[in-house]
C-alpha cells in the first residue's frame, strides 16, 4: 500500500510519497513512486511538492488502494446433516423393562430380521405365581363347565334314540339344538382365558429376555446405547432407522441465505474448501415464498435440500462432513472498492458516498453510486474507473 504523511501547513499541504502500491484486480501489489499534493475543500491543491521528504509511519499516514474490475460473486456456505424422511422408531412399552444391549451403531445398514437390541422385564416370582394360579383356576373352571354341558348333550342324544313317539322326538331334537347353541356360546368365553394365558407366557419369556428385530431394510439413524442397563420408559426411543436413500439434506441455520429452488453445490470432505466429492443439489424449502418457517422435529429453523437418487447411491454421505456452497448472485466486470476507502456525508439531508481519488499528484473528492456493499467491499456503478488509486484516510 501507499503510505503518505500529512504535513501541517495552511490550506495547502504538500508531501512527497516515497512508496506506493498498485493493487491489481487479483489483489496483487506492486510498489511505485509518486508525488502527492493533499488538499482540503473543493478543488485540488497547487504548489510544489516537498522534495525528498521521507514517509514515516504515524497517525497521519494513509494507505492507497485501487479500483479493480472483476467478476463479483456473493458466496456463502453452510454445514448440512442428513434428515431421513421414512423413519421407523422402536420403543419398549412394557412396564419395568430393562435395556440389556444395543446391537447396532449409527449409520449401520440393517436387513429385515436382524437383531437390533435386547431387553428383559423385571417381574417378581410372587406376581408370576399369582397370575399362574389365577390362570390355572380359570382354566379348570372352564373345562369343568364345558365337560358338564357336553355330558348333558350326550345324555339328551341318548334319550332321543329311545323315544318312539314322533312328537316326543321332535321336542327332544329342539332341546338338543338349544344345548348345542349353549355349548357354542360357552366356548366363546375361552377367548379371554386364552388371552390371559398368552399374556402370562409372554411375561415369562420377557423375564428371560426379548430381541428387537428390524421389520425392514434400512439405515440406523439413532440408538439409545447410553441407556443400556437402565429401566426404560415407554417414551424412550430405543432404535430409529430409515429406509435406504429416503432422505434430504438439512441446513439448521435461521440466518441461511438459501432460497427456494436455488441450485447449490454439495461438497463432501474435510471442509467447504477441502473436499473429496462435489455434486449438485436444489433447495426445496419454500419459507422465503410462503412466509411459513420450516422446522425439524426439535423445532429448529431449517432449510431442506434435495439430492438426486443416483448421487445418493453413488456417494458416501453418512461417513463424511457435508457442506452446502452457493452463489446468490454474480456480476461480470464489476467495479470493486475496498470499503475502507468509501466515506459518506450529508448533502441536503441525503447521505452521499464519496472517495478520495489520487490523481496527478493530488487528492480529488469524487461522489460515487454503489449498488451493493458488504463489510469489506463496495460495488460501484458510477464515479470511478478501473485502476484508479483511492486514499484510505482513516
Amino acid at each position: 500500500m501507499w503510505k503518505g504523511k500529512i504535513w501541517p501547513g495552511a490550506w495547502r499541504i504538500s508531501l512527497f510519497l516515497a512508496a506506493a502500491v498498485c493493487v491489481t484486480a487479483c489483489g496483487g501489489r506492486e510498489e511505485k513512486k509518486a508525488e502527492v499534493l493533499l488538499y482540503e475543500g473543493e478543488g485540488a491543491a497547487s504548489g510544489s511538492a516537498v522534495s525528498g521528504a521521507a514517509v514515516s509511519a504515524s497517525d497521519s499516514d494513509f494507505e492507497v488502494t485501487t479500483v479493480r474490475k472483476t467478476t463479483y460473486k456473493e458466496e456463502f456456505s453452510d454445514v448440512a446433516d442428513i434428515e431421513y424422511t421414512d423413519k421407523e422408531t422402536l420403543y419398549i412399552f412394557e412396564e419395568n423393562a430393562v435395556l440389556d444391549a444395543v446391537k447396532v451403531k449409527k449409520s449401520q445398514a440393517e436387513k429385515k430380521g436382524d437383531v437390533l437390541a435386547e431387553y428383559h422385564v423385571k417381574t417378581s416370582k410372587t406376581k408370576l405365581a399369582k397370575q399362574k394360579l389365577e390362570n390355572d383356576q380359570a382354566r379348570a373352571e372352564f373345562e369343568s363347565g364345558l365337560s358338564s354341558l357336553n355330558r348333558e348333550l350326550e345324555q339328551a342324544r341318548s334319550e332321543l334314540g329311545q323315544l318312539r313317539s314322533q312328537a316326543e322326538k321332535n321336542m327332544k331334537r329342539l332341546e338338543i339344538k338349544k344345548m348345542e347353541k349353549q355349548i357354542a356360546a360357552y366356548k366363546k368365553g375361552e377367548k379371554e382365558l386364552l388371552s390371559q394365558e398368552k399374556e402370562y407366557a409372554s411375561l415369562v419369556q420377557m423375564q428371560k429376555g426379548v430381541k428387537l428385530v428390524a421389520k425392514k431394510n434400512g439405515i440406523i439413524t439413532k440408538t439409545a446405547s447410553s441407556k443400556v442397563g437402565e429401566e426404560i420408559d415407554s417414551s424412550d426411543k430405543i432404535i430409529e432407522m430409515s429406509s435406504n436413500n429416503k432422505w434430504v439434506l438439512k441446513v439448521e441455520d435461521p440466518e441461511s441465505k438459501l432460497r427456494y429452488n436455488m441450485d447449490v453445490v454439495v461438497r463432501l470432505g474435510t471442509d467447504v474448501r477441502n473436499f473429496k466429492d462435489e455434486l449438485r443439489g436444489k433447495v426445496i424449502t419454500a419459507s422465503d415464498i410462503t412466509g411459513v418457517e420450516e422446522t425439524d422435529e426439535e423445532g429448529n429453523s431449517v432449510v431442506y435440500i434435495e439430492i438426486s437418487e443416483a448421487d445418493k447411491k453413488k456417494y458416501d454421505f453418512e461417513n463424511q462432513n457435508i457442506y452446502v456452497y452457493a452463489v446468490s448472485f454474480s456480476i461480470d466486470d464489476a467495479l470493486v472498492v475496498d470499503a475502507k476507502a468509501v466515506y459518506s456525508e450529508s448533502v441536503k439531508n441525503t447521505n452521499k458516498l464519496y472517495v478520495m481519488v489520487v490523481e496527478n499528484g493530488k487528492l480529488h473528492k469524487r461522489f460515487i453510486v454503489s449498488n451493493y456493499k458488504t463489510e469489506r467491499e463496495y460495488l460501484i456503478d458510477q464515479g470511478v474507473t478501473e485502476g484508479q488509486a483511492l486514499a484510505i484516510l482513516d
